[in-house]
Parts: C-alpha cells; structure tokens; sequence
C-alpha cells in the first residue's frame, strides 16, 4: 500500500503509460495531420503576438500612423491613436502631451491646459511647462497677470530653470520673476550666471548687493563686469555701447573721474555724430553723479562749491541741453545767491550766461521768488516757461509767483499748477503743495485738503501746509480737526527753535 504514497513509482506509472499512449498513434497517416497542427501552431502565435502587451510592431504601425496624423493636422485621428495608447496602458509623459496638443488644436483649451498642467505637477515634463507658459503668458503684460497667475508663473520658471540648466533665456525670465515679486536676493545667483554671456547682468548682480547691504559682494560683481567690458572694449574701441557700459560700471564703483576720462577719451572715437551726441549727454549725466556723491558728503566749503560749480561748467560745454544738468545748474546757483566771495560770484554769472534762455530766465525768477518779488519772478518765469513749456519746475514756480502776487490770477495760476503736475509721472510734495495753497487761496478748501496733507511729508512744507489745513479745516466746520494743525504748527516751530 505504501508504494502509491511513492512519487518515484508515480513516475515510473506515467513513463509506462506515455509509452503505450505513443504506440497507438497511428504514424502511416500522420502526414494528413500535419496542415491542422501548422494551422494550430500559427494561431496560437498569431494570439500571443495580437494580445501581448509589448508589441513592437504594433505600437510601431500606430506611431506611424500618428506622426503622419500630426503632419497632415488632422487631429481628431491623432486624437483617436492617442487614446487607444492610453487605453492599452500607455501614459507616458511623451503620450499625455501629444494628447494635450491635439485636443488644444480642436478648440479643447480647458482640457489642454489641464492635461498640460497634469503633466508639470506629477512628471515635470518641461515640454508642458514651456507650452503652458507660451499659451497662456508670452503675450501677457506683468500687471495684468491675478495674483494666482503669478504664482503659477514663477513656478513654471523655476522648474524650467531647474530641468533645463543650460538655457540663459529661461534663466533672464526667472530672474526677472524673482526681482518683480521683490526676491531680489534669489535672482542674484542666475543674474550672475547670465553675465557669463552677458557682463552687465553682473552689474545688476551688484546693485541688488548693495541693496541688500553686500557691500563686498556688491564690489565684487562690478569689479568683474568691468574688466570682462573693458576686454570687450578694447578689441571695439568705437562701440558707443561699451563705452557706456564701462561708464556705468565706473560709477557704480564711484570712480567719476575715471568715468570722466573714459568718456572724454571716447567722444573723439565714436564714428557718427549721434553716437558723439549720446556720450555728451552722458558726460553731462556722468557729471550730475558726481556732484550729487560730493554733496552726499558733509563737507560743504566755499572751496568745494567752487569745485562743484567748475565741474557744471564743463558739463555744460558737453551737454548744454541735457536737463539733468541744467536742473543742477539752477540748484547750484540758487544754493550760492548770499554768497559774497567774489570767484564764486563770477562763476555763478558764468553759469547762468552760458545756460540756454529758458534755464537762465528760471534761475532769474526763482532767485526773485526767494527774494519775495512776486512780479520780478513772474515776469522771469514766463519767459522760462515760453522756452521750455515742459518743464514742471518751472510751472510750478511760475504757479507759486502768481498766486503770491496781489492782484494774481489765481484762476489761472491754478490751471498752471495742474499742468506741472500732469507733466511729470509722480509730482512731489512741492507741486501738491502749490496746488493745495491756490486752492486755499481760491477757497475750495474740500479740494485744497488732499494736496496739502501729502504736503506734510516734506519737512520744509510741513508748516505752512498745517497752517493752510488748519484754515481749511475751520472753513469746513471741523474745529477739533483745525486745532491740531495748529497745535503741530506750534510742535514744529518750538522743534526748529
């Protein structure tokens, strides 16, 4: 009984009866059997090849078929192949994204997105990215983007920049991103791979540095970016471009005279008039810089206003029209009206002479302003204002000394200060003060309130504007309001005591 718990012997059972199942098979007629078994063999191979699920053939034959569906733009085919890959298990990120495309292509905007957007949140497929980013904001403008679509912005660009390191256009982008939503420190790092290629991106590396209190860092950048340009100089010495590109760097660096030098040196190089006339004006401008980093420092002596005004008469032998200089010369002359040393009193006439009519005219009226000569002003300011009636300064100086005039038109000195203020993209304090005083003056005091408040943030307004405000207030019945502008005007002069 034993031996049937034996495998062995089960063995040997099954080899004796494979042999006796052998012999019966009549061998004589099995050629007639042979088509059928060649039948069965090739169904049954023909079955594993049709339901595999790695037919090469197959997916061949239906790339094939989509590539040429794409060329010829027939998507809904392309739409049709796309889906049966993905219904054989195929989704891939190669496949979501032609799906995406070929839907986009049939009007499907919304799906397309969402497929696209699918493919950047779960694959970082940086073909989506970049498409998302083509469809949806290349020709969209920074301030018309919703908070919402910023955010999706930036991440699309810093996934681009992450995946693909080597492309510089993504990287600007980026950069870009990051300087506008004020992460001006993250943007440092790409703005200094950029100036690889392009060195001046180097020089924004380094003002965002010094921002940010990286002095040495800051000096750092903009000594690199001025030795790669003055390389680049060197071999073009008329390139109008890289001279200004080095002036830039040099004043950054606070080498005025060096700048100066280079400028005066390039002039004589440059190969056209137009280009001859752009580095004037910034020889004018390079000046203007200069003077304001002198003034920044306490050490205002005679010696050093005649230091200064010698330097304007140089700007102004390069660039006698350039209006950063011509504002300096008048601030300058204006600064030196008490003075009585005698150099300085005939460089100050100097400098008004060699001024253009219009600028020499506005010194000339807000010198008699200063002095209280309402009708001596007015009269100069006119005629300022008929050479350069763009000039907001002016204007507004113009608006002051008529409304100060006894019999002034303050109708009109009203319409005057309006067009300062519409002439320049953000008027100061001074030009919402003179608006806010003819109003008073005029007693639309409701009207006058707004101008005079964003007065008081001057310091050398504050007090007259609180006094106008107090007047407004009381016209207006708000007594409480009108006692503490008067209140803050007695702060203020016990603080000046």
């Amino acid at each position: 009984m034993i031996r049937y718990f034996n495998p062995l012997q089960w063995f040997k059972w099954f080899g004796q009866w494979f042999v006796a199942w052998f012999r019966t098979i009549p061998w004589k007629r099995a050629s007639t059997a042979i088509p059928a078994l060649a039948l069965t063999v090739a169904l049954a191979i023909l079955l594993f090849v049709s339901t595999g699920k790695n037919v090469s053939w197959r997916n061949q034959l239906i790339r094939e078929q989509l590539a040429d569906a794409f060329e010829r733009d027939d998507y809904k085919t392309a739409d049709l192949l796309i889906r049966r890959q993905i219904d054989e298990g195929d989704e891939s990120a190669e496949t979501l994204y032609r799906l995406a495309v070929a839907r986009n292509q049939q009007d499907e905007t919304e799906e397309a997105q969402s497929l696209m957007r699918g493919l950047v949140a779960q694959q970082r497929d940086p073909r989506a990215a970049r498409w998302l980013l083509q469809e949806l904001y290349e020709q969209k403008k920074w301030a018309d983007l919703e908070n919402e679509e910023q955010r999706e912005f930036g991440q699309l660009l810093r996934l681009l920049s992450e995946e693909l390191p080597d492309d510089l256009g993504i990287k600007k982008a980026y950069a870009d991103y990051l300087i506008r939503t004020n992460r001006q420190n993250q943007a440092v790092p790409y703005l200094v791979q950029l100036a690889s290629v392009q060195p001046m991106f180097g020089l924004q590396a380094a003002m965002i540095s010094r921002q940010a209190g990286e002095d040495d860092a800051a000096t750092r950048y903009a000594e690199t970016t001025l030795e790669k340009i003055q390389q680049l100089f060197e071999e073009e010495p008329a390139s109008p471009q890289l001279a200004m590109a080095n002036v830039q760097a040099l004043i950054f660096l606070e080498k005025h005279a060096d700048a100066v030098r280079l400028l005066s040196e390039s002039i004589g190089r440059m190969k056209t008039k137009e280009h001859q006339a752009g580095l004037q004006q910034a020889m004018g401008d390079t000046i203007v810089v200069w003077i304001n980093k002198i003034e920044s420092e306490p050490n205002e002596t005679v010696e050093e206003r005649l230091r200064v005004l010698k330097m304007l008469q140089v700007a102004l032998q390069y660039a006698p029209n350039n209006p950063r200089v011509l504002s300096l010369v008048a601030d300058q002359v204006l600064k030196t009206l008490e003075s009585d040393d005698k150099e300085l009193i005939k460089i100050r006439a100097a400098l008004v002479k060699g001024s253009s009519p219009g600028i020499a005219n506005f010194i000339r009226g807000t010198a008699a302003l200063l002095n209280d000569d309402a009708e001596k002003a007015t009269l100069h300011l006119k005629l300022a204002a008929e050479h350069l009636p763009h000039s907001s300064a002016i204007l507004n100086n113009l608006a002051v000394a008529m409304a100060e005039k006894e019999d002034g038109d303050l109708e009109q000195a009203l319409q005057i200060s309006e067009q300062a203020i519409e002439s320049v993209s953000t008027p100061n304090a001074y030009f919402y003060e003179t608006r806010g005083q003819i109003l008073t003056k005029l007693g639309k005091h409701l009207e006058a309130i707004p101008d005079l408040e964003r007065a008081l943030a001057e310091e050398s307004l504050a007090n007259a504007a609180h006094e106008s405000l107090a007047v407004c207030f009381e016209a207006l019945g708000q007594e409480d309001l009108a006692e503490e502008h008067r209140a803050a005007m007695t702060v203020e002069a016990e603080t000046k005591d």
